[in-house]
């Protein structure tokens, strides 16, 4: 498993949403991998009518339909094509609470969720909320470049131990700092399924020969 999360960069901003996207996509199927893409909000639709990887929205609020202004409801990004969401990255944390409030909304609309967790302090959000997917992301080093695989590999390490004794059966991935392909590497040797990743592909001068440098080593 692959996310690229393009946040909120002005490198995707509008139309560019798409053409990365379509990248994404042509280099999963030359691949034979699974890439997700979480374009800003207001593209999400742009996107998912344009290509048929998967889409995910960047968060999610525990709201309902209707008369509800301003947030993100599960059934509108669903019906805007997404297929799933990330919840609680750093730069969009939740309480424990709204994590579980949003994770259910999610799986009200049958959408799938990417539980970002720091480390293993916060694998009881998992525990509690049994996403699909828990990416493990040390705030200190996104977008830094420098890789948790490499720097910090003891933290994926007790993080997944601590989720697989808690009887967590989704998909681990990691992100914060994941540049290159050695960084993907390593980490699959750590016992990580799939990476999430943001600058090192939006702000990479070319997309797909980054997308396709990390994505090899997860083959």
């Amino acid at each position: 498993m692959f996310i690229i999360n393009f946040k909120n960069y002005p490198e995707v901003s509008g139309k560019r949403s798409v053409e990365l996207a379509k990248i994404a996509e042509k280099v999963a199927r030359k691949l034979g991998i699974d890439i997700v893409v979480c374009p800003p909000h207001p593209m999400i639709a742009a996107v998912s009518w344009e290509v048929g990887i998967e889409v995910f929205s960047q968060s999610l609020d525990a709201r309902l339909p209707g008369q509800s202004t301003g947030y993100v409801v599960a059934e509108i990004v669903r019906d805007a094509g997404a297929t799933g969401t990330l919840l609680n990255h750093s730069e969009h944390s939740l309480k424990r609470r709204e994590v579980e409030d949003s994770s259910k909304r999610a799986r009200e609309a049958g959408l799938k969720v990417c539980l970002c967790i720091p480390g293993s302090s916060k694998v009881k959000y998992a525990m509690a909320t049994r996403p699909e997917f828990v990416a493990i992301e040390p705030p200190e080093l996104i977008g830094t470049g420098i890789s948790v695989s490499r720097s910090k590999p003891a933290v994926l390490v007790n993080c997944a131990k601590k989720l697989r004794e808690g009887g967590y059966s989704g998909r681990i991935l990691c992100g914060a700092g994941i540049t290159y392909g050695e960084d993907v590497k390593r980490a699959v040797e750590l016992g990580m399924e799939g990476i999430l990743v943001s600058s090192a592909v939006v702000k990479a001068r070319r997309w797909e020969e980054k997308i396709e440098e990390l994505g090899k080593q997860l083959l």
